[in-house]
């Protein structure tokens, strides 16, 4: 398989991303997907009280956060995982 220079550029990066799996997965999992889905959800609420903040919001939202922070974590997992599979496949074939 011949991988293109975008690629092995992405690729090279990785080799320094996966030396930190706890960083990649909280970044990637609390801040990049987490983070932007509960504030997303948490807009239809206000929306449904016309955007009026209240403590209730409030506290739903830390729920909304947490719960799905649990699942960016896990889908974090998933990509770290394949990723590095990948990695670990076109570095043995010495493509990188």
């Amino acid at each position: 398989m011949e991988l293109n220079e975008k690629q092995i550029n992405y690729y090279k990066k990785w080799a320094n991303k996966r030396k930190n799996k706890l960083k990649y997965l909280l970044i990637q999992g609390m801040l990049y997907w987490a983070l932007p889905f509960s504030i997303f959800m948490i807009l239809f609420e206000l929306n449904d009280n016309q955007f009026v903040f209240s403590m209730k919001i409030l506290k739903d939202f830390i729920i909304l956060y947490s719960a799905s922070s649990i699942l960016g974590i896990l889908l974090a997992l998933f990509s770290f995982k394949n990723i590095d599979k990948k990695y670990l496949e076109f570095k043995n074939k010495s493509i990188i």
